[in-house]
């Protein structure tokens, strides 16, 4: 599960380039183009500058479209209402969803990182388990702000037209739900993996700066979906295939859209850039 929570927080043939180059690709018909951008949602701050691939398609672009309302979802009432949605309620704790033995790992775990359970027991686990990650993630050094973050910043002072696949609440019901019905396998599956952050980052950041999109579908995800298949076609799956028609509309536009989405999004034969494909549309990968 960590492996996909690494996506979310930072990512099958396709019909691309055989080099790689960057995560960035033109989708055309023929008349009209767009860009699509993997993102990794929070870097190093040796991920930047970026590669010249994401830059380019920003400097074509007129239309900024992003995964879920940006703007909404770094503002204090979204974080109550995520915070509401997943802490525990009426004397409740993660104790009450976990296994004596995984309730031992959880606070054994806490315990190296002198972090008292204490903070974290009201946490339901789709949250504990992203707040631990993101713990992990700080400790390696990613402290920077994600390309998304980072172009919407940029897209923001060049006024360029904002929108997005997803409202901030369906992006939150699909978080908040990623462990229900297996609370006690996805903490212990979390701290497991967890343990392989250090080695995991590296390859991860290396696949996504290339562009290598069977690779970081071979680290990230293979293992993923064999083992939550259910979560991953929630997760994944079911949103790439909602997110398509959006995009159809978009390529009948006079404008040019740069589509930024987590790099996850792009690889697999149910990934958005094979159902592109599926739909006569030419992917060229950037340099």
């Amino acid at each position: 599960m960590k492996k996909l929570l690494t996506g979310l927080l930072m990512t099958a043939s396709m019909a691309c380039s055989v080099s790689h180059a960057a995560s960035v690709w033109q989708v055309s018909d023929g008349d009209n183009t767009l860009y699509i951008g993997g993102t990794l949602h929070i870097l190093s701050p040796s991920d930047y500058p970026l590669p010249d691939a994401y830059n380019n398609a920003f400097q074509k672009s007129d239309v900024l479209v992003f995964e879920t309302d940006m703007q909404a979802v770094t503002s204090p009432a979204f974080a109550a209402k995520v915070m509401q949605q997943n802490t525990y309620q009426n004397g409740k704790t993660i104790a009450d969803d976990l296994s004596d033995d995984t309730y031992q790992q959880l606070t054994a775990f806490l315990k190296e990182r002198q972090l008292p359970v204490e903070q974290v027991v009201m946490l339901k686990p789709a949250m504990l388990g992203l707040t631990l990650t993101m713990m992990e993630y700080q400790r390696a050094g990613l402290t920077s702000e994600g390309v998304d973050a980072h172009f919407f910043t940029k897209g923001a002072e060049q006024n360029k037209q904002i929108d997005w696949f997803e409202s901030p609440d369906e992006q939150l019901a699909f978080i908040s739900s990623m462990a229900d019905g297996q609370e006690d396998a996805f903490i212990r599956y979390t701290l497991e993996d967890i343990q392989e952050l250090d080695k995991l980052i590296g390859p991860m950041k290396e696949h996504w700066r290339s562009g290598d999109m069977d690779e970081l579908h071979a680290i990230t995800l293979e293992d993923f979906k064999d083992t939550y298949p259910d979560v991953y076609e929630d997760l994944l799956v079911n949103r790439n295939a909602n997110w398509l028609p959006k995009i159809r509309e978009l390529m009948k536009t006079p404008e040019t859209e740069f589509v930024l989405v987590g790099t996850l999004h792009m690889p697999g034969e149910k990934g958005v850039l094979s159902l592109l494909e599926a739909q006569g549309y030419t992917i060229t990968q950037l340099n």
